[in-house]
């Protein structure tokens, strides 16, 4: 049996991942249909967990573990292309020979036996001088989390780590204060945002470390982490249409080493301990529930394939985890997070002791769902409604997050727009869904946010008084700003739009200041204005659309901000008909957001009138 550095991270993940694997390998390999083999299983478990694998429709089987992933499909010419710049960096930076390519299989591999197991990972890119031999695990994420890294020796800060040449090493703490020891903790945590990508070549370190003795080799191995500079900003230059991440002004790489020689080290005892445990939940291929945990990771990229199995008793809405805004609850001095409500037996909303409920708005949320009612701060939401003025320019961005930056002025992951809708509401309910909006859309995949830019200043002149609204404005009102440090000439205009945006949020859900400006009592200012328990906690334009109207995502053709970016990022796919008829579909999702957002307006208009 082999087992590549991906197959480990996932296997470690808890018993029972190994066992499903098993479970759905086997029918994968059957030439019986779900139906024929679901009648050979007398197991009832077994049965269970291979329904909620597979579905059988009127076209075949469905295997539900599979999680088509459009964005990532979309990113991967870029990440790889992360790959190719930190090779051509690592020439420049350690001389000697190196070993990278697109094509994983062209790069240099390690593999070692043990107990009947082959392990095998292969190196984004190796690197050998006469030194040593030098890893560096490429990740298309920024530096960022890891320059924010702190620890404090009496109330002064210091990096966690510190730039020593090219490289940044882990700084060492002569007093090894608690502070710094908690910090070097996240690192150790395979599981939390910095220590995923520090176990990942961690576990890669294993399996070279265990090739080595095996081969009875002797070799001064050096371990690197590179990631994307988040403060790197590309000035626009290309040769033979190619950009090329010189240093930018400020002096700045655009890919940042760390060396992770310390901190792999420490991890590689933990490893030997999962690898051992690996093999046994290989060999016993026990299928029984295990308990839940962080290494679920539900809702996020890495979320496990199997999680419909083990969740399935768990509802998809006004679980036990979905009060407002939750983290956590603390009961004598107890914390539960959402894992721990769901292993003690906390599985829906109302299975949360009323005694644990300390935030208001968490028994607004139980007492909507206890009674089926809606609550609603008609108060709140009437003088929240006098504080907009007019006309309202209702405003949506479409962006794309491109890991390398594509066009002068952006950053790594910079949001860049290549579209917005608006539609503008000239009184109070006086707006047509067509005739007031106005869409720009870029129609290649080259350099079109001067031409944006242009005509947003056009069709909201600011200056002329009303404001722009968004939901949740602040995402809107980033993008003004980066367009305005970019564009100039246009800043005074973009500003002005800026200054004036207003966020929907504020008379749906809550805005503290705004409230207490408004002379509200203390209870009023920390409590939201409305809410129906189908939004399962959400305040979401998806869950807050259907309460007003019958607008619906589903009959689009693009349905989410994702759909939009893979449409836009495909134009180069596309024949010419392939992408006119996506641009409309592109159109159509933007100005349903802000018609969404008219709609909402209106309907909390309509409820205030009642």
């Amino acid at each position: 049996m082999a087992i590549s550095k991906t197959n480990f991270i996932n296997y470690t993940r808890c018993r029972r991942y190994g066992a499903l694997e098993n479970i759905h390998k086997e029918k994968l390999e059957s030439d019986m249909t779900l139906e024929e083999y679901l009648k050979e299983e007398e197991n009832e478990q077994l049965e269970e967990m291979l329904n909620t694998m597979f579905e059988l429709t009127e076209d075949g089987e469905i295997d539900k573990t599979i999680k088509i992933d459009r964005q990532l499909e979309t990113m991967m010419e870029y990440y790889k292309e992360v790959e190719l710049i930190a090779g051509e960096n690592v020439e420049k930076i350690f001389g000697g020979t190196t070993i990278y390519s697109k094509d994983t299989f062209k790069q240099e591999s390690f593999s070692f036996s043990k107990n009947g197991i082959k392990y095998l990972c292969f190196v984004d890119i190796y690197n050998e001088n006469q030194d040593s031999i030098n890893i560096i695990e490429v990740k298309a994420t920024t530096s960022r989390k890891y320059k924010k890294l702190e620890y404090s020796i009496e109330k002064e800060k210091f990096p966690l780590f510190k730039k020593v040449g090219n490289f940044y090493t882990l700084s060492k703490d002569p007093k090894l204060s608690k502070n710094y020891s908690s910090k070097v903790e996240e690192l150790l945590d395979r599981f939390t945002d910095v220590g995923k990508y520090m176990y990942d070549i961690a576990v890669q370190r294993f399996f070279i470390e265990g090739f080595l003795r095996e081969n009875d080799i002797s070799a001064n191995v050096n371990y690197y982490l590179a990631v994307l500079n988040n403060e790197y900003v590309y000035d626009g230059y290309k040769e033979n249409n190619k950009r090329i991440y010189n240093k930018d002004i400020f002096g700045n790489n655009i890919i940042d080493f760390y060396e992770v020689n310390d901190i792999t080290a420490m991890y590689q005892s933990k490893i030997n301990i999962e690898r051992k445990n690996l093999e046994k939940f290989i060999f016993e291929n026990d299928n029984k529930p295990c308990k839940f945990g962080v290494h679920c990771a539900l809702k996020k990229n890495a979320e496990c394939k199997y999680k419909k199995v083990c969740y399935e008793k768990i509802p998809d809405t006004n679980a036990s985890f979905n009060y407002k805004l939750f983290r956590n609850f603390t009961h004598d001095k107890v914390k539960y997070d959402k894992y721990d409500l769901l292993n003690e037996g906390y599985l829906n909303l109302d299975d949360v002791p009323k005694e644990w409920l300390k935030s208001e708005n968490h028994k607004i949320q139980r007492e909507c769902y206890e009674t089926g009612e809606t609550y609603i701060n008609k108060e709140k939401i009437i003088a929240g409604l006098k504080t907009l003025s007019y006309p309202i320019y209702h405003l949506d961005f479409e962006t794309f997050p491109c890991p390398v930056p594509r066009f002068k002025g952006e950053h790594p992951y910079y949001q860049s727009p290549f579209e917005f809708s608006l539609h503008i509401e000239r009184k109070p309910g006086i707006c047509d869904k067509e005739q007031d909006n106005y869409v720009f859309l870029a129609k290649t995949n080259e350099d079109e946010r001067l031409e944006l830019v242009k005509e947003l200043v056009k069709r909201i002149p600011i200056e002329k008084g009303g404001c722009m609204l968004a939901q949740n404005v602040s995402f809107e009102k980033a993008r003004l700003k980066e367009l305005a440090e970019i564009f100039p000439e246009y800043k005074k205009e973009l500003t002005h739009i800026l200054e004036s945006g207003r966020d929907l949020l504020e008379i749906i859900d809550n805005n503290k200041k705004l409230y207490e400006f408004l002379g509200f009592n203390e209870y009023d200012c920390n409590t939201m204005n409305y809410y129906n328990t189908s939004q399962s906690g959400s305040f979401s334009i998806k869950k807050t659309l259907p309460l007003f109207t019958n607008l619906s995502y589903k009959d689009l053709q693009v349905q989410n901000g994702v759909d939009a970016l893979v449409e836009y990022a495909n134009y180069k796919n596309m024949t010419q008909e392939e992408r006119e008829q996506k641009q409309e579909a592109l159109i159509e999702y933007c100005k349903q957001d802000t018609w969404a957002m008219v709609e909402i307006l209106n309907g909390l208009r309509k409820i205030v009138e009642e």
